[in-house]
């Protein structure tokens, strides 16, 4: 399991990305479509079209790391109101992230909200 620490930024493109792409045209993406920067140490989430498989691209200081989980089962669930078409990318929290790889919805459990926003 991908652990992501508490004061990362985590990235969720809501654009669907053609799932052939690796390393190279996801760093391309995230560039151009997200307009950020891909070295940045921040996660970056794409979810393929059927939404049973998602690649997560991160620079971890020394390469880039690209992680994929596609699921035996089921599809990734779209979490309500979370979609915008107007947008190319929301941010989530990476407890966020940390629930959406596990295929849960962050909105139905109770964490504690943290007192102070990490920087």
């Amino acid at each position: 399991m991908l652990a992501i620490s508490p004061n990362s930024k985590v990235f969720l493109s809501l654009s669907t990305v053609d799932f052939r792409k690796q390393i190279p045209g996801l760093k391309k993406w995230i560039q151009n479509e997200m307009k950020q920067n891909a070295l940045s140490g921040a996660y970056f989430f794409f979810l393929s079209r059927n939404r049973k498989s998602i690649k997560i691209i991160h620079f971890d200081g020394q390469g880039m790391c690209l992680y994929l989980k596609k699921l035996s089962e089921g599809k990734f669930q779209k979490w309500g109101g979370l979609y915008d078409s107007s947008q190319k990318y929301i941010n989530l929290s990476s407890t966020a992230g940390q629930v959406m790889l596990m295929n849960g919805n962050p909105h139905q459990i109770k964490i504690q909200k943290n007192w102070k926003e990490i920087s």
